[in-house]
């Protein structure tokens, strides 16, 4: 007798990842717990790329064809907050991690700038059938993460959010019935659930946005929408006898600050048109915690301002560019192209 069915739902998806450099399955034994990640979008898929057969046959038809080397790369969008999460997630597009601004007392803060230290991370994609014992949980997993960009969007009176790209260094897929953990087939031994955090938006939890000139003097900007953006200029490092990446390489750290601002006077484009060097600076505090944001060292890229139509604001679109430059956290200078504080709330 035949049964209506019913297709998944995004809702049936979740992600969950673990710190870690271990690059297959047989790596993690015992199993690793993992943290539960919330997210808006995700794009993590392997795929194996297509080599047609030129072979001549004697006729018009292909045959012989196969899918040779493996890739597996994704992505993730979370809604940005002071959440152990979101501090990872930062941990791993700086490539660096978390100092204590005071030695020994992580509640005073702590601080972290654009490293070189390869931290990776495994993503697992779970996608269950059901809420019994008896369902199936599909899992795909990407092993050795890096994160080559990441990118923060702070729109007009929207959700602040944290978006990375990622290039792994194998994948694989299994299956199997949950069973009463809820973890059949997971890499995992134990999946973290998220604590409830305030969300941080651009109208209530973002600090104004300082843009000061090379004399420290504070310019009169105000943005309508703006993005920070990380590039680690990650790629895969191929080789012979791999089915996926032999390795993953990075690059220099690109950091840039654009957006949109309304036009005062010709500030902007003096700097630009002079190389005169500018420093960016802002806030994010929610009920957990709050983020200082420092860009010491920037150059100002193509300010453009045009009169598109009536009745509409004239606007300058803007990109800065980070460079290294110095900031004083905790009474020490540190050196750095983009540094980030956090303070918990007590």
């Amino acid at each position: 007798m035949a049964k209506v069915r019913s297709f998944n739902d995004t809702s049936s998806v979740s992600l969950a990842y673990a710190i870690s450099d271990n690059a297959a399955r047989e790596d993690f034994n015992p199993k690793a717990p993992m943290s539960i990640v919330p997210f808006t979008t995700e794009s993590f898929s392997m795929q194996k790329e297509a080599q047609q057969s030129t072979a001549i046959t004697g006729n018009r038809r292909s045959r012989g064809s196969k899918n040779t080397r493996g890739s597996a790369n994704g992505g993730v969008t979370v809604e940005f907050g002071s959440t152990p999460f979101c501090l990872d997630m930062l941990a791993l597009s700086m490539l660096n991690v978390w100092t204590d601004v005071e030695a020994g007392n992580p509640a005073a803060g702590q601080f972290i700038t654009d490293g070189e230290i390869k931290r990776y991370a495994v993503w697992e994609k779970t996608i269950r059938q059901g809420t019994q014992a008896t369902d199936r949980l599909d899992h795909e997993v990407y092993y050795g993460n890096i994160v080559n960009e990441a990118t923060m969007e702070f729109g007009d009176a929207e959700l602040i959010t944290l978006a990375l790209t990622t290039i792994g260094a194998y994948a694989d897929y299994t299956n199997a019935l949950a069973g009463a953990d809820n973890l059949g087939g997971s890499l995992a031994s134990a999946k973290v659930p998220f604590e409830d955090y305030e969300i941080a938006d651009s109208s209530n939890n973002l600090a104004n946005i300082e843009i000061r000139d090379a004399d420290g003097a504070l310019m009169e900007v105000t943005f309508s929408d703006a993005s920070l953006a990380i590039s680690n200029n990650a790629r895969e490092q191929t080789g012979l006898s791999h089915e996926f990446a032999a390795g993953i390489g990075i690059g220099k750290v690109g950091v840039t600050f654009s957006g949109t601002i309304y036009y005062f006077n010709q500030a902007a484009l003096d700097a630009h048109m002079k190389n005169k060097r500018m420093s960016v600076k802002f806030n994010i505090s929610t009920e957990q915690g709050t983020f200082v944001f420092h860009l010491p060292n920037l150059m100002a890229q193509s300010p453009t301002s045009n009169a598109e139509g009536e009745n509409a604001d004239y606007t300058t679109a803007i990109t800065l560019v980070a460079e290294e430059g110095e900031v004083t956290i905790g009474g020490e200078v540190v050196n750095c192209v983009l540094a980030i504080e956090h303070v918990p709330t007590p």
